[in-house]
This record gives structure tokens, sequence and C-alpha cells, in this order.
């Protein structure tokens, strides 16, 4: 069934020109514009996407050229920091569940962190496509647990649509570079953003050598002086991932094992 969000109870907005430590417009006074190219406005980059003019007629049917995860795949990443063993390892897994989400279906994928063996966030996110092949972030579920298993709270979460989230792009459907735009928008607890420092690169790790590829730095107004960079390989998704903090690299992360 091709379901069109035409209504949507919070406000929609454009945010635009800040740095990392400002955030300029609020989503109660602003509305949003579009252009054709990368559904980032002309004028103005930085924004969040236009979900309201967003179609999903498939939306679950996922073919960005930079995701990878199908159902019952699995996704192994192992690192840590630099200079010391490789402690971290995360899991994703795409569910063959579903949740709707303001009247769109979302896939589910499960993103399950461990430290020494120990489980230390597990989240659900929940992803969509549109019928143009930009893969939106319609928010999360996260389970955090303290370094010896206790659980602690849901800190992060956030859904589209409930207390004025909003949601925007896992990965546009053709990025270029310096397009830069919001991944999600829930004030004061999510507003993370990316953008696109490079494509077409080629990309080694331990698993091989990937060509074609995208780099994207993402960041937060609420560590300044962060950023990771992350880079995609096309058909396969994310395969590595460095953490910077004041411009100095403190971590690395790397896709090691696709379990089918």
């Amino acid at each position: 069934m091709k379901t069109t969000i035409f209504t949507v109870i919070v406000s929609l907005f454009v945010l635009s020109g800040c740095d990392n430590e400002d955030l300029v417009n609020s989503p109660d006074t602003m509305k949003f514009s579009n252009s054709k190219e990368g559904n980032l406005s002309s004028k103005k980059k930085n924004k969040l996407p236009n979900v309201g003019e967003a179609t999903f007629s498939n939306s679950t049917i996922v073919t960005n050229y930079y995701y990878g995860p199908s159902a019952g795949k699995i996704y192994v990443y192992s690192g840590g920091e630099v200079g010391a063993a490789n402690v971290e390892v995360i899991r994703i897994e795409r569910r063959t569940s579903t949740k709707l989400i303001m009247g769109v279906t979302c896939i589910i994928q499960n993103d399950v962190v461990s430290l020494n063996n120990i489980v230390i966030e597990d989240t659900d996110d929940w992803l969509a496509q549109d019928d143009n092949g930009n893969l939106w972030y319609f928010g999360e579920f996260v389970k955090n647990y303290d370094g010896i298993g206790n659980f602690l709270d849901n800190a992060g979460s956030w859904e589209f649509g409930v207390d004025g989230a909003l949601p925007g792009y896992w990965m546009p459907t053709n990025p270029f570079v310096g397009q830069s735009y919001y991944q999600e928008y829930y004030k004061g607890n999510a507003e993370d953003r990316a953008e696109v420092i490079a494509v077409g690169e080629t990309v080694t790790i331990g698993l091989g050598t990937y060509e074609n590829c995208v780099i994207t730095r993402d960041f937060t107004r609420f560590e300044p002086y962060v950023y990771e960079k992350k880079y995609f390989a096309p058909g396969i998704g994310l395969i590595k991932e460095e953490k910077f903090e004041k411009k100095e690299l403190v971590e690395i992360i790397e896709l090691i094992e696709i379990i089918e």
C-alpha cells in the first residue's frame, strides 16, 4: 500500500548554517524547503530532510547503494582505542520483524555493543526507504548497561512523532561531497549530523579492498571537539569507523565478518 506522510503533528523545520557549537533556528518557528539535489535547499545546508514530502510505497525494501544488511545477515565489527587491544565488538543484525511509525513501516536493525565480552548497549534502530531511495532514520530504542552487565537506562532513545522528535537521513540516495544533513532531531537529546567529505574512494580493511566508497564526517553539537569518520562500501554499507577527539585519532572500529 502506498503511504505518504501528509499530516505531521510536530512542526517541520530548517536548521542551517550552524557550527558544532551552535544550533540556530527553532523547530517552532521554521519550515522546510527542499531542492531536487539531495533534498537540500539550494540556499541552506545542514538541515533536517523534509519527511513531509517523502513517499514510502515499499519502505522495507532497501535498495540504497550504501546500506547492505539484509534480513538474517549479521555484521560483526571489532576495534578499540588506538594503541590498545581490540576489546569492543559490535554485532549488527537486520530483524525480520518491522515497526510502524507515523504510518510508515520500518525495518528494525539491532546493534549490540560488547566491551570485554560484556554487553554495554543493545539498540533497535528503525529505518525506512522512501521512493527516491533515501534511507531514513525514524528512531531508536536503547538499552544501556554498566561494565558488569547491569541495566542502567534507556538514554538516547527517541521516536519520530513522540515529544517533537523528527527523522533524518541514515544515508541519502546519491551522496555528494559537501552534502550536509541531520540524521535525527530530538531537541536536547539526539541531534546528530553528517557531512559527506569524499565519494569514489578506495578503502582497504582486513576483509579486503573496496572501491567507490563514501566517507562521512559525523558530529553533534553536544560534543564539539569529537567527530567520527565513517566509511561506506557499495552493497555492504559501513565497513570502518574512526573516532577523533580534538582532531586526534583515538579509536578505530572495522568490519571483520559477515555471517550469512
